[in-house]
């Protein structure tokens, strides 16, 4: 948006919400001239503002390519970029005859006439807006004219504030310029986000459309644009309220607020206090100055006397404590304020953070980091370089500094782009470990949080979808990956007791066999079976046994240390407002050539320099250089205060993490499995290693006797705590409850917490259980119960919460001490899914000697593997013609028994649904599809029964076993209510020969492993229904071949866990998948890469509709009736759309969307 001096743009109030600075839009609006909204692309002016032109540039890489897919699907009108009439905008939209499509290219000036009225109504004098630009206005054709909506395209993973203030100030100015009847406003606005996958591998889609009703921002809004934006750019400069803080980095006037934060002793002289950390040091200054009237008067000092004088005088600490516990828990992390050891103790004044403000000298910070060695053998420091304006942002460049001797400093370093990265650290861990005797103590370090993402997501990516060598991913993944150990030492060793002993207890087996064993396991394959065999024994003891005897340590030391994060931990700097490498290295080192250290806006002009890469390269060594004299500088500074801080050292390099799995695909879904658990664990670890700020603390007041058991009351102090469900029929004992008491000596008791071990465990634990728990760290055993929320209900004292406990702790609840509650990994199913996808990998290496010559389609009748490898191989059944014959008997008799008796409707089918069971008749694989109301549960359980009749009349009477499984109990239900009723109309026409159903029992699996299994004579159809996770605890119990699998709400089911009912699954069984793509897709902790080939890491549904280049498969959708359904073809595709919708309204809409969408309309 365009705007002369003295006037406002609706970019600068969007930037405003960004910075949350008052003063930011009082200089806008106030100087004479602005800075160019639009940076300059010459490399040689990119010093200061590179990140912001690669920002800039990635909008507009999206809006064009936003625009020229508009323009391509015919959604697109250009106007011409002049001041919008409405006229002339009405007689574009007469003269295009489309009902719906984009406007791009309006230009509009504000009603200022209109904008001052609305000033006037809030008393206050009206403010100039410039030119306003929004991307799209979206244009539906009424039969009165259109409505319209603003559209703003943004290149970001999510919507902010400031998007919403923008497409608001653009609604609200055209709601006066296009006048009624013709121009109607939709109501809402949006904003267009780009893909998440990157708008260079996904197309735009209205998915991504993320609209909002006006009438919600209207209240806010509106305040702020007619009465306090008025009234903050009429006060004198000196008493608009700003603060100096890390988001200021790219704001144009850093500099002037910067020298006047120092001058004016203002709270932005310490670093790294945001907005809302201010708000509360000036609220804390407040309630000062309530209790201690001996406090100078407010503005008779400056903000930082003003904290040291409330702070450091004996006793105000423990006063403002007892006055506001939760302020005074906020400031003490913040400033780094002494903790109490213990609910007796007093605490400390002072605070190095004010104290390095003050004195403008560093000051340690006297609090004990298990986060950072103390010492290590080697030192590998990685520096990674992304592109923030690619449509993807991901690892694009990276350089390797390891070093070997931290007195010598002997090191070697390596660069390069990204495809050579896991090559390239893998060759340097080989070189750091070559010809010693043990292992070196190694730490990685990266400097930035940001940086430590990006490494371990391009790690995923390349285990996932990349062609990398195995053994390199293998190699880098468990030296670098935080939680690999325990992965390896808690799930593998599952795996392997599990499948391998299950393997091995079989009576014969040959030499080949233990072989492949043995490879797997990474063992001598040498030796005669008994010795094969033995060895596989002993090394799934030592596996099982290795995390039982280790040592519990003081802390977790994550592998890879975020270097700049342990400096804010253990140094408090002189430093106002922020600091990176450059302001860290120029305090700590204090040598005179810091602007030689390379910032984030060097680095990226360098690397655009495509054809200097040596440039580049220089510029990464002098940064790794630079982070590893910072991190001596930090260790010198602990040392010299003779504060024992560093509690840990290095460990050796964790160089091991077992891939089990031969098949590249099953390969690929274990570790995605395995690194799920990885990104929930880091989650908890994050908070835990920082005493879980974030969770809700409560107060205890009582306990009292339950249905159940013991259960304790507490007041809800902060925080937030869910309400439990009122289906919940099993206590999870799902968070940890720990007295709200933190150490500076002592590392808080949750990080201790082994989570893995009691994931898939039930609370409470019984004598062969047990164990687990008596592993656990002594502090967790003494300080740590296992809580489980049995209620939440306001009472007069606020939120009131009751809570029932497990653990082994002596020490009493205390009425009226503060406790907090945190989750812990709750995990029953990981296990589950690794051994069935190890299952598949073992069933196709043992059928070998049928491999097929494409690689593409080696899944060697595995279904599993044929089902997301070569879906068209299951092929049609060898009984297909005369089922369709016998079905089409029965076609015509249920349509005439309907003409006579209205019972026998609901056993007929619409056109759609009858091509759909025709499928399921005839071929053993058939996916339905379609949007919610078309009966895709109806027509499944109806062709169950088909087909159930069918066979009976075909003389196939044996005993059949059926799957009916999904990922909720609602939908199972659902399933088998529509199954029974169904079997009821049946029953309900007297004419019917039923003696094929007399044979159906339709059973619900709760518990598998306690389920009796089926019988295994007689003519006996057993239908089983129950989650993916208790037919597979049903099937291991009992083993028998499945018939058919049916997975309803296949588009919630991960992919991954298919193998869990598939593993049963009969050499000539059926499986039914029913679904809707666009609903509900199962949630994942981590992100995962688009394969080209498949769509392997996301639902079962989006596995068999999308091909590679993100298009469906074939699908049949054909909603004309067969004049005679004696003569309807077997259909071709696997796919069967459901047309025909039994609800009203919107989901008419929504099919005929999918239609269009997949070219069926």
């Amino acid at each position: 948006m365009d705007r002369q001096a003295g006037s406002l743009s609706a970019t600068n109030l969007a930037v405003y919400h960004h910075l949350r600075c008052d003063l930011y839009l009082h200089n806008i609006h106030n100087k004479p001239t602005e800075h160019s909204s639009r940076p300059s692309l010459s490399f040689k002016d990119t010093s200061e503002s590179c990140l912001k032109q690669a920002h800039f540039h990635r909008g507009l890489n999206w809006e064009t390519t936003l625009f020229s897919w508009l323009d391509d699907s015919n959604l697109l009108l250009k106007v011409p970029s002049l001041p919008l009439e409405a006229t002339v905008l009405k007689e574009n939209i007469l003269a295009d005859d489309r009902e719906h499509y984009f406007i791009a290219g309006l230009v509009f000036k504000p009603p200022h006439e209109q904008l001052a009225i609305r000033f006037a109504q809030h008393g206050m004098d009206p403010v100039a807006f410039g030119l306003g630009k929004p991307d799209l206005l979206e244009i539906r054709r009424k039969p009165w004219g259109v409505t319209w909506k603003i559209i703003d395209a943004k290149a970001s993973k999510s919507i902010k504030t400031s998007h919403h203030v923008q497409i608001y100030f653009y609604s609200l100015c055209l709601q006066s310029l296009l006048p009624s009847p013709f121009f109607e406003a939709d109501g809402g606005a949006g904003v267009w986000l780009a893909p998440e996958d990157g708008f260079s591998s996904a197309p735009p889609s209205f998915e991504d459309i993320k609209t909002i009703q006006l009438s919600l921002l209207r209240p806010s809004l509106d305040a702020f644009l007619f009465d306090r934006l008025p009234r903050l750019l009429s006060l004198p400069k000196g008493d608009v309220r700003w603060h100096f803080n890390p988001l200021c980095s790219g704001c144009n006037f850093k500099e002037e607020c910067k020298s006047v934060t120092i001058k004016e002793g203002r709270l932005g002289s310490m670093p790294n206090i945001s907005i809302s950390d201010a708000r509360t040091l000036h609220e804390l200054l407040d309630i000062g100055h309530q209790i201690f009237p001996d406090l100078p008067a407010p503005g008779s000092t400056t903000d930082i006397e003003d904290l040291h004088l409330l702070l450091s005088k004996e006793g105000r600490i423990t006063r403002l404590e007892q006055h506001s516990p939760i302020t005074m828990k906020k400031v003490k992390g913040m400033l780094s304020l002494p903790k109490r050891r213990n609910r007796n103790s007093r605490p400390k004044k002072s605070g190095p953070v004010l104290d390095a403000t003050r004195n403008n000298s560093i000051r340690v910070i006297p609090r004990k980091n298990f986060t950072l060695p103390s010492v290590e053998d080697v030192a590998i420091l990685l520096s990674l370089v992304q592109d923030p304006a690619l449509p993807n942002p991901t690892l694009e460049y990276f350089f390797i500094t390891a070093v070997l001797d931290r007195d010598s400093g002997v090191s070697f370093s390596c660069g390069g782009p990204s495809d050579i990265f896991v090559p390239a650290l893998a060759e340097t861990l080989r070189k750091v470990t070559h010809d010693l005797p043990r292992l070196p103590a190694t730490q990685f370090y990266v400097w930035s949080t940001g940086e430590q993402s990006l490494l371990q997501s391009h790690l995923i990516n390349t285990a996932l979808a990349s062609d990398v060598d195995r053994a390199d991913i293998r190699l880098c993944i468990g030296a670098l990956a935080q939680g690999a150990s325990l992965l390896q030492t808690s799930f593998q060793p599952v795996l392997l007791a599990g499948a391998l002993l299950s393997f091995l207890g079989k009576s014969r087996r040959s030499k080949f066999e233990y072989i492949a064993c043995l490879d797997r396991m990474g063992l001598d394959t040498s030796g005669s079976v008994p010795e094969m065999r033995t060895r596989i024994e002993v090394e799934l003891q030592r596996l099982q046994g290795a995390e039982r005897d280790k040592p519990k340590e003081a802390g977790l030391l994550a592998p890879v240390a975020v270097l700049k994060k342990e400096v804010e931990r253990l140094l408090a700097f002189p430093i106002p407002g922020y600091w990176d490498l450059r302001e860290c290295y120029e305090a700590l080192v204090g040598q005179p050539d810091v602007t030689e250290i390379p910032d984030d806006n060097d680095i990226l002009s360098a690397f655009r320099l495509k054809d200097n890469t040596e440039s580049l390269k220089k510029l990464l060594l002098v940064r790794n250089q630079s982070m590893y004299d910072v991190l001596k500088e930090t260790r010198r500074h602990i040392e010299e205060s003779g504060l024992n801080l560093l509690v840990n050292e290095g460990k050796p390099m964790t160089s091991e993490f077992m891939d089990i799995c031969r098949h590249d695909h099953l390969s690929k879904l274990f570790f995605m499995q395995q690194f799920e658990v990885y990104s929930k664990l880091t989650e908890l670890w994050s908070a835990r290693i920082d005493g879980s700020p974030e969770a809700p603390l409560l107060d205890y007041i009582r306990s009292e006797a339950g249905p159940k058991g013991t259960e304790h009351i507490f007041r809800l102090v902060s925080g937030f705590v869910d309400v439990p469900g009122s289906d919940k029929d099993h206590a999870f004992f799902d968070k940890l409850l720990v007295e709200d008491v933190l150490s500076d000596t002592e590392a808080p008791v949750e990080s201790l917490f082994d989570d893995l071990s009691i994931s898939g465990l039930v609370i409470p634990l019984n004598r062969w259980t047990k164990s687990a728990w008596d592993a656990q760290h002594p502090r967790v055993q003494e300080h740590i119960r296992l809580a489980d929320i049995h209620n939440v209900f306001a009472s007069a004292g606020g939120q009131t919460v009751v809570v029932r406990t497990w653990g082994a702790t002596h020490q009493q609840l205390i009425p009226g001490q503060r406790y907090r509650l945190s989750p812990r990994l709750v995990d029953f199913n990981t296990t589950k899914i690794l051994s069935s996808l190890f299952e598949m990998d073992w069933l196709w290496c043992e059928s070998e000697d049928e491999a097929c010559e494409n690689p593409d389609k080696d899944h060697r009748m595995v279904p599993f593997l044929q089902l997301i490898m070569d879906p068209q191989s299951f092929g049609k059944t060898s009984e297909a013609d005369d089922s369709m014959k016998k079905d089409s008997a029965l076609h015509r008799m249920f349509k005439e028994l309907g003409s006579l008796n209205d019972k026998a409707k609901p056993l007929q089918l619409k056109p759609s649904q009858q091509r759909a069971m025709h499928r399921i008749l005839s071929n053993r694989l058939t996916v339905i599809w379609g949007p919610p109301g078309t009966g895709k549960t109806h027509t499944v359980a109806l062709s169950l029964l088909r087909l159930l009749d069918v066979q009976w009349r075909q003389e196939y009477r044996d005993t059949k076993i059926i799957f009916i499984t999904a990922m909720t109990h609602a939908a199972i239900d659902a399933c088998l209510a529509k199954l029974e009723h169904l079997i009821d109309v049946y029953r309900s026409i007297d004419s019917l020969e039923l003696q094929w159903l007399d044979q159906v029992k339709i059973q619900r699996v709760l518990k598998g492993t306690e389920h009796s299994g089926p019988q295994r004579s007689g003519r006996i159809t057993h239908i089983y229904a129950g989650t993916l996770f208790q037919l597979y605890n049903f099937s291991r119990s009992h083993s028998f071949e499945v018939d058919c699998v049916v997975a309803d709400e296949a588009g919630q089911i991960p992919l991954a866990a298919l193998p869990l009912v598939l593993r049963s699954l009969s050499r000539d069984g059926r499986i039914i998948v029913a679904g809707d793509s666009e609903q509900l897709a199962p949630i994942f902790s981590g992100s995962y890469p688009r394969l080209k080939m498949m769509s392997l890491f996301g639902s079962v549904l989006d596995c068999l509709m999308f091909t590679a280049s993100g298009t469906a498969l074939e699908v049949s959708s054909d909603s004309q009736p067969p004049d005679d359904s004696s003569q309807t073809p077997t259909p071709p595709n696997t796919i069967i759309q459901l047309t025909e919708n039994f609800r009203q309204g919107i989901f008419l809409t929504l099919a005929n969307g999918y239609s269009h969408f997949f070219g069926l309309g």
